[in-house]
């Protein structure tokens, strides 16, 4: 068993935030997407206009879905060695009403079933309604993405924000501070890609995800 770090939503090159409200709760806002919206894409009007939007993770869905370019992109590759049972979890960047913007875990996906290395249009399925699926059909590219099934019980956004302080990456990650950057630099720096937890990191993540 191992667990996933996963970084998601919008962050600090995007002119709109995931913002954090005073109790907690917060809203996980979705990238936009770099090609103009054309059906089955979703949009969000509210948030950004007639672009269409990157929605992954999606655990509104009947069937919760994460998928990512893991065959292509570096930050994901370690995502490929994941197993039925495994965890994802999700990191994004919040900001409070003071402008304050901090890293928090704001999700999970417990795997299910895989759609590896999707390259061809793979038919109806539980993969139907990801950024991923969506997108491929809307403009014929299939490239090689991979989309992950969450478990319909153990899969949730959180109804509270979990910050990660540094105190617990360093737990989690066995990272260190660093002489010449922010706390929150300095956790950013390791986690851009997808990190592995397995053993005491692990475990910590579990917990912190219960919390």
């Amino acid at each position: 068993m191992a667990a996933f770090l996963a970084n998601v939503g919008v962050n600090a090159s995007h002119r709109v935030c995931s913002p954090l409200h005073p109790d907690g709760s917060f809203r996980l806002v979705p990238i936009p997407e770099s090609i103009p919206w054309a059906p089955p894409m979703v949009r969000l009007p509210e948030v950004w206009g007639e672009r269409a939007v990157h929605l992954d993770p999606d655990l509104v869905s009947p069937t919760p879905t994460y998928g990512d370019n893991c065959r292509r992109a570096g930050r994901a590759f370690t995502l490929r060695r994941a197993q039925l049972g495994d965890l994802i979890v999700f990191l994004a960047r919040l900001r409070d009403g003071h402008g304050r913007a901090a890293l928090h875990l704001v999700a999970a996906l417990e795997v299910e079933d895989v759609l590896p290395d999707v390259t061809a249009e793979p038919g109806t399925g539980w993969w139907d309604a990801n950024a991923h699926i969506r997108r491929a059909r809307a403009t014929g590219c299939w490239d090689s993405f991979w989309v992950f099934r969450g478990h319909a019980e153990r899969s949730r956004l959180f109804g509270r924000a979990v910050p990660l302080t540094l105190d617990r990456a360093r737990a989690v990650l066995g990272m260190t501070p660093h002489p010449r950057r922010t706390e929150q630099q300095t956790i950013a720096s390791h986690t851009r890609a997808v990190r592995r937890l397995t053993g005491a990191g692990e475990d910590l993540l579990r917990a912190l995800c219960r919390s």
